[in-house]
């Protein structure tokens, strides 16, 4: 079985709203939080999904799961104080709904919407074959890396060997248990904070899957401008027959 866990437990503070969290805002007509879901369910690889929520908006999401069909999401539960404790309550519940060692949980941010299903299917094939995955972003400007006011030679990095981290990321769920059973109370030089980090930071390699740069995370008030443009753009190819 392939499980997603689909963290939508933000507050959305950077969006400067009336309070509403970002993954139930709107674009034309439809909360961001549904355009995510509904790619898991038409993703052929993924069997069923948990949504770990803002714990005062679940009846909402419930509610909205009803309304688009959203068939895949058997659970919704409390998200976490951070981005690891809801990942933990989302290992807990695909625990409680049957999962074993071998099963393949692709994590993946609920304001995401604009991930490929393609993508997700890449990263089950890749976790199926190495028990981990994970997304990134080729960068397409030059990358400057230093803790100094300035640069050398040194700090700059190629472009075509650097990326940034985008999700879904993908573990068999013994790997992804482990993990987290090995990083309690762990002294951390940096903050450990998705699954990724924490993988790699107990020493161990990552497979990378590399997405197409159009993986956008709505954080701020231009970031979903730019979504409802893009989502424009994927609706006038399918009108033109372009798609």
């Amino acid at each position: 079985m392939n499980y997603a866990i689909i963290l939508a437990g933000g507050v959305g503070q950077r969006m400067r709203n009336s309070g509403m969290p970002k993954q139930f805002l709107e674009v034309h007509g439809k909360p961001i939080i549904i355009y995510t879901l509904q790619k898991f369910e038409r993703c052929d690889d993924i069997d069923e999904v948990v949504i770990a929520c803002n714990v005062y908006w679940m009846d909402h999401m419930k509610e909205l799961l009803g309304r688009y069909g959203i068939k895949k999401a058997k659970r919704v539960i409390p998200g976490g104080k951070d981005r690891q404790e809801s990942v933990k309550n989302g290992i807990s519940a695909i625990t409680e709904l049957g999962a074993g060692d071998d099963d393949i949980v692709v994590i993946h941010d609920g304001v995401r919407p604009l991930i490929e299903t393609a993508i997700i299917s890449e990263n089950v094939r890749v976790a199926n074959k190495y028990g981990n995955a994970m997304t990134v972003r080729p960068v397409i400007e030059s990358v400057v890396i230093t803790e100094e006011e300035t640069a050398r030679f040194d700090n700059f990095k190629k472009r075509d060997a650097t990326y940034s981290l985008t999700s879904p990321q993908t573990f068999k769920l013994s790997i992804l248990r482990q993990t987290y059973d090995d990083i309690e109370n762990v002294n951390q030089p940096i903050p450990l904070l998705d699954t990724a980090l924490a993988y790699t930071f107990l020493g161990n390699d990552i497979h990378i899957i590399k997405e197409n740069n159009n993986n956008l995370k709505v954080t701020t008030p231009e970031d979903y401008y730019i979504l409802k443009a893009m989502l424009e753009l994927e609706e006038n190819k399918f009108v033109f027959g372009l798609a």
